[in-house]
């Protein structure tokens, strides 16, 4: 007979926020120490990453005027925004890549990519091109299930923005097959962002370089334009983006940063929190419809 395999996390369960194997430290606690380790050398290994990608190609990003990209939208406040951003500050034609992975809100978040495809289309005709949907899991749902809480509510889902963002790399090699030359991926993420460990420059130099030397190819570049030194004056945190959404009249009410699968915003997620701690940075109240009044929140 054959037995189904059963996680040891099932059969031995251990506590999530309680001291963990003596250590008097939550398993929590300790992936945060195990994140601030393995951060120690950050800006170290930053400048090695970026002494080969200068080395070979004599930059290590740049801004690419008037050329085509593919912008990673979300339908969140930070990719919309960027989007508006480099197209007004380097004309940049702008492929958009919405990638359904499963989330809980991708039913809203995928309404809000549609409207601002409308929205910038409308405002940006010459440089706001035809959208492109991928609908991928990730992570996958099987092994999603068996992912331990800690790291969830940590360093996220292993990998889920490298492997979007290596997606965006092959939408990019399909654009090249039809004569368009996109080597140029952008991401949303802002200041708040660079102590993720995925998030941060470092992992995006890290993807820059993997693509470059797995496409035998170093004009790539892999980055976010509002925290990449190389293409902003000054780190773009998100209280920036907002104060330059109502400069752009950009209708932040319709953007989606909340991972419930609920119709409204629930305020309490971790996306949803730094939200409202932005706009409150400001002096201002959110547009977005939450569940509970903001005040309460």
């Amino acid at each position: 007979m054959n037995f189904p395999i059963v996680p040891p996390s099932i059969l031995f369960p251990l506590p999530k926020i309680g001291p963990y194997y003596g250590t008097g430290k939550s398993k929590i606690d300790l992936i945060k120490d195990r994140v601030r380790d393995a951060q120690k050398n950050y800006e170290k290994n930053l400048a090695s990453v970026e002494s080969i990608l200068n080395t070979e190609r004599s930059y290590v990003s740049r801004a690419p005027v008037n050329e085509p990209i593919i912008a990673l939208m979300s339908g969140g406040l930070d990719s919309t925004v960027m989007v508006s951003k480099i197209i007004e500050d380097w004309k940049v034609k702008v492929y958009p890549l919405f990638i359904n992975r499963g989330a809980r809100a991708k039913k809203y978040e995928e309404k809000a990519f549609d409207y601002f495809v409308s929205f910038f289309q409308q405002r940006f005709p010459e440089n706001f091109l035809a959208p492109y949907k991928l609908e991928v899991e990730i992570p996958p749902r099987e092994m999603k299930e068996s992912f331990p809480m800690e790291l969830a509510l940590t360093t996220g889902h292993p990998l889920r923005n490298s492997t979007m963002q290596n997606l965006a790399v092959m939408y990019a090699v399909s654009l090249i097959g039809k004569g368009i030359e996109a080597k140029t991926i952008f991401s949303g993420s802002v200041a708040e962002d660079n102590t993720e460990p995925e998030l941060g420059l470092l992992s995006l130099r890290a993807q820059t370089l993997n693509t470059c030397i797995s496409l035998a190819d170093w004009s790539w570049q892999i980055t976010s334009p509002l925290t990449d030194p190389n293409l902003t004056k000054k780190t773009i945190n998100k209280p920036d983006l907002i104060a330059y959404s109502m400069e752009k009249f950009i209708p932040l009410d319709k953007t989606r940063t909340c991972f419930s699968s609920d119709k409204l915003a629930d305020g309490a997620c971790h996306a949803c929190k730094k939200r409202l701690e932005a706009f409150a940075h400001l002096g201002m109240k959110d547009p977005a419809e939450y569940k509970a009044s903001k005040e309460e929140i």
